[in-house]
């Protein structure tokens, strides 16, 4: 019920705004997170905030299928 009304989208801005904030200490230099395989929709959204796939976690989740999921990782 929750999914396309903006939530996500201002989370991920406000953390990328507070992690690069020239006072942050200690600096941040990378985000990375996890996303399902399967799960395209949240793949565009991170590729849209320049999120790259960085390696895959074979059965990294425990009770879903399919149970593999990309490391996604953005420089900052």
């Amino acid at each position: 019920p929750y999914r396309n009304l903006g939530i996500g989208t201002k989370l991920l801005e406000h953390i990328l705004q507070h992690a690069t904030l020239p006072t942050q200490q200690p600096k941040f230099v990378e985000i990375y997170l996890h996303v399902q395989t399967s799960n395209e929709e949240a793949l565009n959204f991170y590729k849209k905030y320049d999120f790259e796939i960085v390696a895959t976690v074979e059965g990294y989740y425990k009770k879903i299928s399919p149970s593999d999921a990309y490391v996604l990782s953005r420089k900052l």
